[in-house]
């Protein structure tokens, strides 16, 4: 048992892991089921594996420090085996407030880099697209989305210039260049929205959806696969849909950390 102990610990000097992490390391390591159980009882027992505490870390950080959503976080713990309740306890902490103004922070991040002549429409899809991923709701994505590009005075452009709202014989425009303006508007780009929020595949270019395929791909490796091998393909993964070599890298090398491989 002292062998399962020490272990554990050395993966959790790493970082704080739940007790079904811990339970599947060890069973890769080869440890017997109730060599595994009684080591873990005894951390658990003395405060160092507690999945209430883990789940409440493991919120807080992600969503201070990487932005994620609820959607996301909720999918992050039942992947690492915490149980409904204590997720929902955890998930808890973060308010409707908090995660909105997270949203907008991370938008207003992104807008820096957006070429200041993208039409609006696209920019709408791409940063609605940027918060999904991330895992934020769609509604409140897209309102946080058309109140930052409104701050930031992002125009749509069209065959007639930057906020023409008018056709050449004088009648209004629409926002979409489908016809002419109506009540149907609003639900039509929030369908558009909402189609994009369903795609799986991300933009080159964006670490978080970068971070996010080289997870999907971890969960249909086999565990024993060397590290190297590992890294490589899951570079060569990234390399392929766009993203050149060195944040290829620098996301597998994060995501292999985090993921303990």
């Amino acid at each position: 048992m002292e062998q399962a102990k020490d272990a554990c610990l050395r993966l959790l000097a790493v970082r704080a892991r739940s007790r079904a992490e811990l339970e599947k390391r060890l069973g890769e390591k080869g440890f017997r089921l109730e060599i595994t159980a009684a080591a873990i009882g005894r951390l658990t027992e003395v405060g160092l594996v507690d999945d209430s505490s883990f789940a409440e870390q493991w919120v807080h950080a992600r969503h201070t420090y990487s932005g994620k959503g609820k959607k996301a976080l909720q999918r992050e713990l039942r992947d690492k085996g915490v149980a409904p309740t204590d997720a929902e306890q955890a998930l808890s902490m973060v308010s409707d407030d908090a995660e909105r103004a997270r949203a907008t922070d991370l938008v207003r991040r992104k807008l820096r880099t957006l070429p200041r002549e993208l039409d609006r429409d696209k920019a709408v899809r791409r940063l609605v697209g940027m918060l999904a991923r991330r895992g934020y709701d769609q509604s409140t994505a897209f309102a946080v989305v058309t109140t930052e590009l409104d701050a930031a005075g992002f125009a749509r452009i069209s065959a007639t210039g930057p906020d023409s709202s008018a056709n050449h014989d004088g009648t209004e425009q629409s926002s979409t260049d489908d016809g002419p303006a109506g009540p149907d508007t609003a639900r039509g780009l929030s369908r558009d929205t909402a189609a994009l929020a369903r795609r799986t595949r991300p933009e080159p270019g964006d670490d978080e959806a970068a971070a996010d395929l080289v997870r999907r791909k971890l969960r249909t490796t086999p565990p024993d696969l060397d590290r190297t091998k590992l890294t490589r393909r899951l570079v060569d993964m990234l390399a392929r849909r766009g993203y050149d070599p060195s944040t290829a890298y620098a996301v597998v090398k994060a995501e292999l950390a985090e993921a303990g491989r």
